[in-house]
């Protein structure tokens, strides 16, 4: 028999939604800016990398070297006199002789170059020639290294030394007889290359080479269109930018200033980026927020909070005391630049030079990410706080509490938002499908007098169904708590194929095209059914899930810091016991020799800890499969269930940058028990942490809300579990006055799939996607497909 729920609507429990629940956060992460959303083509155009990018690369990487046989060229990096002091190296080419054909630099792109038919493209180079001119010969190279397009240049005929010249050309592919069959342009080439060949001998000064397609979305310049449509597709209410941990970045010099990513784009220093790459910031502060408006996005910029970031090996880094007023002028400039008026304010002027000379509309300020919260923190956090309240009162300042859910940064960090007023502040949480799950009321008891929440950072482990539905079922209740969670956004946003940072990841991209794993879709069916009423909704009827766990038993160590075990064992109850060799663990996962079965048991070890701020993990229980348990030893202490492939804490005392100093020695007893549902952890034969698994995990939801302006109510219906359920809604649909004739012909988008694990890797275009079609209610009752999100729209 099919099962079956009943839902009954509570209309006195109304709730008012906020009108920017569902946004973006962009952090240029996993190559999402340069060789991502930026639509530059020229990798290391300005010949700037370096090995703090990272370790092999230099001021050539992404350039290859070509000089024919016969032929002289030299390939120097010069300083002198640059165009911008800011970016002081650039490419100095001496060809002595071309007897053997054109020396020649060609660009590789970011994995290669796509150029489409029909497509124009702009290239542009600063020059600077020694001597007699030196004609330059520009083309666009299909996979084979054949031309596809091409145009000389020529320096003018005479230059003092020192002196530079901006030269642009514009090369047009040819159209192929498809390309008004498509609706995009076609690829002619996946692996291109961009070419400067030198015809004659001479000496010449290249810089800041640049090559960009025509083609914009809504003529947003230096964009990737694709890129742009998925986002505005998801119809965003804000968008948060840059970041994340690149905001405050690792030390002092590599901190994110808003004011050094505007104007000419030569006068905007280069950086390395905290995720392991380069920023150019062709994408600055400026174009975030033109990106902004063209998608209908608010913004959300988050400047640092005077301090660096605290996920470093010796912890965060405050700006000097002397020079917070200069930094908190920095602040307030970023608020005059976007709302003030040109004729009035320097940093407004500076704005409408760049051509834009009305307001962006600023509402919103971002203060600090993931910090740490102590002493240091709240001191410079105040200073920056205090000066935006009282400057710019019309400002809504964001604050934040921490990297997690829980532990000391998130308690400090409400605490201290609490007495300080801050009125919105910055939530993260990456958990496991499982934690989503069990953690549905995780907003039904925030104060509501207290600050609101900005859910900046969530998103369920993993790329398949089963994520996308725990989203969407922990979505529904942040909706029906849209009265306190003022704002959401799911993160990270992009992650370019074969350079991913993190994982998952909500769009990912090759060169050629976009792939959408079920989180998108998720995301994309609340955010085009916004709402700005809820009510709750009881359900009656089978709605939970319990996980038969295995009793196999297995042993692995993981993490990336040293340590070394000693008198290493693991016990059953039943008396079976296995002593394992002492082991010198190196950062690389291993696993043990163990492999025996108990539903209890109990692991021992001397671990003498070295070195790794991140600690040492021991897994146990069934290591082949999704299910099993981890311990994790280092800046605190962590039990975790391991639930569908990833893990969440039930227990432990895990603190931000609680130091462990080389050589700390821990006997360690772990307790596992009920296969792996409840845990205790011994130090030195003391209980430092314990914890147990709720056993029933809520699988099937129902959740109610409307747009009143547009006179639409949403049902919203999760089952995440393997079979269909029938779903009464007669209650609630007479309890909202719906009338006979709209509960007819009901629009219903469904995201639904056969396997729960669909979608997961690689992502790609298998991932499910939502279908519409009509349904008719005129009985009351939904049939909910098996591994399904339903959202009906009743008018």
């Amino acid at each position: 028999m099919t099962d079956k729920l009943v839902a009954t609507l509570d209309k006195a429990g109304v709730r008012r939604i906020s009108t920017d629940l569902w946004g973006i956060f962009f952090e240029d992460i996993s190559y999402s800016g340069d060789g991502g959303l930026n639509s530059e083509l020229v990798q290391n155009g300005a010949f700037e990398y370096n090995r703090a990018d990272s370790a092999d690369w230099s001021n050539y990487t992404a350039w290859r070297k070509i000089v024919p046989t016969g032929s002289f060229a030299a390939f120097a990096v010069g300083e002198k006199a640059p165009v911008a002091v800011e970016n002081p190296h650039y490419a100095t080419v001496e060809i002595g002789s071309v007897d053997g054909g054109s020396p020649a630099l060609e660009n590789l792109g970011f994995d290669g170059m796509v150029f489409r038919a029909g497509e124009t493209y702009h290239f542009s180079v600063w020059t600077r020639v020694h001597g007699n001119e030196l004609p330059l010969t520009v083309s666009l190279r299909g996979d084979h290294g054949d031309p596809l397009a091409e145009a000389n240049l020529v320096a003018p005929e005479s230059y003092a030394c020192g002196d530079w010249s901006w030269l642009q050309a514009t090369l047009t592919i040819p159209a192929r007889e498809d390309t008004a069959k498509n609706d995009e342009l076609p690829v002619v080439a996946t692996q291109g290359t961009l070419r400067i060949a030198f015809d004659q001998p001479g000496t010449i000064d290249l810089d800041f080479i640049s090559c960009e397609p025509q083609t914009t979305y809504q003529g947003l310049e230096h964009f990737r269109p694709d890129l742009v449509k998925a986002l505005a597709d998801l119809h965003p209410r804000f968008m948060r930018f840059p970041g994340g941990c690149i905001t405050h970045g690792l030390g002092m010099s590599n901190m994110y200033h808003w004011n050094a990513t505007i104007g000419d784009v030569e006068h905007r220093p280069h950086n390395f980026n905290v995720w392991g790459y380069h920023q150019s910031f062709r994408i600055g502060f400026y174009e975030y927020f033109r990106l902004c408006e063209t998608i209908g996005a608010k913004p959300l910029p988050v400047l640092p909070a005077g301090v660096s970031c605290q996920n470093t090996s010796q912890g965060p880094v405050p700006v000097a005391q002397e020079d917070m007023p200069a930094y908190i002028d920095e602040v307030l400039g970023l608020i005059d630049f976007c709302n003030a008026d040109p004729a009035a304010n320097a940093w407004a002027a500076k704005r409408a030079e760049m051509g834009h000379p009305e307001p962006f509309g600023l509402e919103y300020l971002g203060i600090g990410n993931e910090d740490l919260i102590d002493d240091v923190f709240k001191n410079r956090f105040q200073q920056i706080f205090d000066a935006v309240k009282r400057e710019h009162p019309e400002i809504t300042v964001v604050g934040t509490v921490g990297p997690a859910p829980s532990g000391q940064d998130y308690e400090q960090g409400w605490a201290y938002a609490r007495e300080a007023g801050i009125p919105i502040v910055d939530e993260h949480s990456y958990q496991a499908p499982s934690w989503w799950f069990h953690n549905l009321d995780h907003y039904d008891h925030t104060d509501r007098k207290g600050p609101k929440v900005y859910l900046g950072e969530y998103g369920s482990w993993g790329t398949g169904l089963i994520n996308g539905l725990s989203e969407a079922a922990f979505m529904s209740r942040m909706e029906f708590n849209g009265d306190v969670v003022h704002m959401a956004s799911y993160a990270p946003l992009f992650c370019k194929h074969g350079h991913g940072s993190w994982n998952p990841d909500l769009i990912y991209f090759d060169n050629e095209r976009t792939y959408l794993p079920c989180s998108y879709w998720v995301q994309r069916m609340y955010a085009t059914t916004t709402a700005d009423t809820a009510w709750p909704v009881a359900i009656d009827g089978p709605t939970t899930f319990r996980r038969e766990l295995p009793n196999t038993i297995g042993l692995a160590l993981g993490g990336g810091a040293h340590a070394d075990f000693r008198d290493f064992s693991i016990e059953t109850a039943d008396g079976q016991r296995v002593d394992l060799p002492d082991v010198e663990y190196r950062g690389s996962g291993m696993t043990l020799p163990v492999d025996i079965t108990a539903d209890a048991y109990t692991i021992r070890a001397t671990v003498t800890y070295y070195t790794g701020m991140w600690g040492v993990q021991i897994s146990s229980g069934d290591l082949a499969g999704k299910d099993r348990n981890r311990v994790s030893l280092g800046r605190g202490f962590a039990l975790q269930v391991v639930r569908d492939g990833s893990g969440y804490n039930i227990g432990g005392t895990e603190t931000s940058m609680d130091a462990v100093r080389p050589g700390t020695v821990w006997h360690m007893r772990i307790d596992v028990a009920d296969r792996g549902e409840s845990m205790k952890l011994y130090i030195d034969d003391q209980l430092v942490a314990e914890g147990r698994e709720v056993a029933d995990e809520p699988r099937r939801t129902v959740t109610v809300s409307r747009d009143s302006s547009a006179g639409v109510d949403y049902v919203r219906i999760v089952n995440a579990l393997p079979d269909a359920v029938d779903v009464d809604l007669t209650q609630v649909l007479d309890e909202l006055g719906v009338p006979a004739e709209s509960r007819a012909v009901v629009a219903a988008t469904v995201l639904a799939g056969d396997d729960p694990y669909t979608g997961q890797e690689p992502v790609g275009s298998e991932s499910p996607q939502p279908t519409a079609h009509e349904v008719n209610l005129a009985a009351g009752t939904y049939a909910a497909p098996a591994w399904s999100f339903t959202t009906l729209a009743i008018r």
